[in-house]
């Protein structure tokens, strides 16, 4: 309690002192995380949050979309305001049945970053279904075969013992996901139901299109959501490249972004950037938190983006904004 006090009193003093640059700020499910049977973590908040988010930014900042950065860069602009970016990662249904309504409401731009696999073969994705096999785990110890010490989950909250999982298996890069699921499902003694598999979890191309339309940014974030540092330089092309290409041909649009998945420093390499610069992308995103101060060729393709997770009041995304500023 005394931590979070002196975090909103200095982010108070602070405050005024903001540099000018892009803020930019990355959404992934907006809900109520209680009501998931899947992955807590990928909720940023609730809808009434959401909705008083989006006010802050236009009270606050001057808020453009991707094609205003673009036309930033490519006039070589100094960031002589203090500018706020919206995007979203992962092509969950509700960034349209609760976020699209909202930011239509108040007239504000966002970006939206699809895997397109998700809408040509709805499904439940990887890490979703890693979270629902714990949820439904029969055992309370939890430890792959090159773990040093194994997870107790019956100690914590659900929420945090499925991201602490979520991290070390994401670390591993030498199996493919698809196996690290069937260990999980071995030491669970748990499996995916076809009822929970046959959940909508992610919007379908009409909806995209719907929100294109509306002038919302619609970029890539690959075909099937696999982390790119643990892919070959070919798989990594052909999931940025053929992603782009399905939704030019989808959408009818140029496809100008791109947004790592996962996006951490260990999440994509430099061949990635080049991969994605090389397939005529103007710009990428990373989730490596921060703001974006420097818009040479040199950052162009690994955008820093503030993450908005756990549910932030206004208070708590001031705070973060002043953490990363």
């Amino acid at each position: 309690m005394f931590k979070s006090f002196i975090r909103k009193v200095h982010s108070n003093i602070v405050w005024p002192f903001l540099p000018n640059g892009i803020y930019c700020f990355n959404y992934h499910r907006i809900g109520d995380m209680n009501k998931s049977p899947f992955d807590p973590n990928v909720f940023s908040c609730t809808e009434e949050l959401f909705e008083k988010h989006i006010q802050f930014y236009n009270d606050t900042f001057c808020v453009i979309s991707v094609d205003d950065l673009i036309n930033i860069i490519n006039k070589n602009e100094f960031i002589h305001k203090k500018y706020a970016l919206i995007t979203f990662d992962d092509g969950y249904i509700d960034n349209y049945s609760i976020a699209f309504p909202i930011l239509k409401k108040y007239c504000t731009p966002a970006a939206f970053f699809i895997a397109t696999n998700h809408l040509d073969s709805p499904g439940i994705p990887w890490w979703d279904e890693i979270a629902w096999i714990i949820r439904h785990s029969k055992v309370a110890l939890i430890k792959f075969c090159d773990w040093n010490e194994a997870i107790d989950i019956s100690t914590g909250t659900i929420t945090l013992n499925i991201r602490t999982i979520l991290k070390k298996i994401k670390q591993d890069k030498m199996r493919s996901m698809e196996d690290k699921i069937k260990e999980l499902e071995n030491i669970c003694q748990s499996k995916m139901t076809d009822n929970a598999r046959d959940t909508k979890l992610f919007m379908d191309w009409e909806q995209v299109k719907e929100m294109s339309e509306s002038r919302m940014h619609i970029g890539s974030h690959t075909l099937s959501h696999n982390i790119l540092s643990h892919l070959s330089k070919k798989q990594q092309n052909e999931e940025i490249v053929l992603s782009k290409k399905r939704i030019e041909e989808k959408l009818g649009i140029k496809v100008t972004s791109f947004a790592y998945p996962v996006g951490g420093k260990a999440a994509f390499t430099e061949d990635s950037k080049l991969l994605v610069e090389q397939a005529n992308y103007e710009l990428a995103f990373s989730f490596i938190p921060g703001i974006i101060s420097n818009l040479n060729k040199k950052e162009r393709y690994q955008y820093k983006r503030l993450p908005v997770d756990n549910n932030c009041s206004i208070s708590q995304l001031r705070q973060i904004i002043v953490k990363h500023k």
